[in-house]
């Protein structure tokens, strides 16, 4: 029960130097906010402009050797000897919900015309493929590589090994000691906690801009912020409560039912033949130059302004969330084949954001080319979307169906983030305590919320930028982790490679 909350926590060291790091961040958001904001922003530049190029390489590695391990003799390993827990259509549904999400939205037209009004470099050949071919990039492979491998790690622990879900199992029992473990697991802890207060407080800021720009109410406000923080954690709570199978999976197909009849629609009133032309060339622009767009190398390279800006920015903030990511996609992958989670958390995922992006994307560049709007029209975030569908019929249903949509997505980061939590807290449980789902509900919520009244958007910034900062020791733990398990794990199963 809840009373007995605090000595479960306080006997868990994980949760205590997490607890101590979190504190002392919202001490000083509460004392020294434009000290702390400053010198935040200062850490995240240096980061990204001396670990960039780590980055990139990572990012390469990670696809690479899990190309080479779906198709060598390991991949016939099985996570457990049952068959999948879940159907292709929930278990694909309930990783893009909690990987993507709500960001599919935000960025759905807003990045492709951007990189249409804005190359980073010279192309031979149409905008319009240089620009879906960069978001292909920054959305694809490599981000689900990020989370592949995790999970993967994380899953052949739990189901193959009979370990528990924590990232620190994969240490030998030498190592299973406090001074060890505590740190690895405070780090997909933290992450978890910063990656869903960012994403749920820039999230009610798209809300409330969506219903601004349909609606005609107030924009942005901290108070109004702060309620549909409250609504959104409290329905997250609640599927969390009731577990992955009759609350989290139940929203998640929701989620893809409701985004793939927003996509359909948008691809029928649009240019089919051009969008799919879009989609090819621009996948084989993608896919020809992927090795050298990873590396940012020969005629594929962009100026060091657009790295820092996107690609480092991006690659960080996916490692940032690929703990807490990885170690729900891997809780729900029970029964698989290492090949068949590999291509399907891999592949599936990565071939859909493809068509997602073509098809708001390509009838984004016909307004813009076309002259129908003027060019600054897509460069918010949070109203990008909600003015596409403007120009398109039916524009007021769809823009309400998206606002809904932004709601469901938002859900569905916080429940199964709330889930990851309960198992980090309960010992890394399958199945965690519903008094701890409860808590961890209560905390996002309430730590979202201060967050929001305390700073406003400029402190949000700021647990954003934390979160990149959190993603520098974690790429050093997730090379480590991928090296230990490759070298020590999957040579115990004694299949050649």
């Amino acid at each position: 029960m809840i009373k007995n909350l605090p000595s479960r926590l306080l006997s868990n060291p994980t949760l205590l130097l997490s607890g101590l790091i979190c504190t002392v961040f919202l001490l000083l958001a509460g004392f020294q906010r434009e000290e702390l904001q400053k010198m935040l922003g200062a850490s995240t530049e240096v980061v990204l402009t001396w670990f960039g190029g780590f980055y990139l390489v990572l990012g390469l590695l990670t696809v690479l050797v899990l190309l080479i391990l779906a198709f060598s003799p390991l991949g016939k390993v099985r996570f457990g000897s049952d068959k999948p827990a879940y159907s292709w259509f929930s278990w694909i549904a309930m990783m893009y919900s909690t990987g993507m999400g709500a960001g599919l939205l935000l960025r759905a037209v807003q990045e492709p015309a951007f990189y249409f009004q804005h190359p980073a470099r010279e192309v031979d050949y149409s905008l319009e493929v240089f620009s879906l071919q960069y978001t292909f990039f920054h959305w694809g492979l490599t981000p689900w590589g990020f989370y592949t491998m995790f999970g993967l790690i994380v899953g052949y622990q739990l189901f193959s090994e009979k370990k528990t879900i924590l990232s620190s199992s994969i240490l030998g029992e030498r190592f299973q000691k406090p001074v060890f473990t505590a740190p690895i697991d405070s780090v997909t802890v933290i992450s978890t906690m910063l990656g869903v207060v960012a994403a749920l407080g820039l999230g009610s800021r798209q809300v409330l801009e969506g219903m601004a720009f349909m609606g005609g109410i107030a924009p942005f406000a901290a108070q109004s912020a702060a309620w549909v923080v409250l609504i959104i954690g409290v329905v997250a709570g609640i599927s969390a409560y009731l577990g992955v199978s009759k609350g989290i999976r139940v929203i998640s197909n929701l989620n893809i039912g409701i985004a793939l009849l927003l996509m359909l629609f948008t691809l029928v009133v649009g240019d089919v033949p051009l969008i799919f032309s879009n989609l090819f060339t621009s996948l084989y622009e993608y896919l020809k130059g992927f090795f050298h767009m990873s590396l940012n190398m020969g005629e594929y390279k962009v100026g060091r302004p657009f790295l820092k800006n996107w690609t480092y920015f991006y690659w960080a903030f996916w490692l940032a969330w690929a703990p807490f990511t990885g170690v729900f996609i891997a809780r729900i992958s029970k029964g698989r084949s290492i090949r068949g989670f590999i291509l399907g958390a891999l592949l599936i995922p990565s071939l859909g954001t493809f068509l997602w992006f073509s098809v708001f994307g390509s009838s984004a560049f016909q307004l813009l080319g076309n002259g129908q709007l003027q060019g600054d029209e897509f460069d918010s975030l949070y109203t990008a979307i909600f003015r596409f569908f403007g120009f398109l019929p039916l524009s007021e249903l769809t823009g309400w169906v998206s606002l809904f949509l932004v709601c469901t997505f938002l859900v569905t980061s916080v429940d199964s983030a709330i889930f990851v939590l309960g198992m980090f807290t309960d010992q890394g449980r399958e199945e965690p305590k519903k008094s701890l789902r409860i808590f961890w509900a209560i905390v996002l919520v309430a730590v979202t919320v201060a967050i929001i009244l305390l700073g406003k958007e400029e402190l949000l910034n700021a647990v954003g930028n934390l979160l990149i900062l959190f993603a520098l020791p974690f790429s050093f733990l997730f090379l480590g982790m991928m090296g230990y398990f490759l070298v020590k794990r999957l040579r115990r199963e004694q299949l050649p490679l």
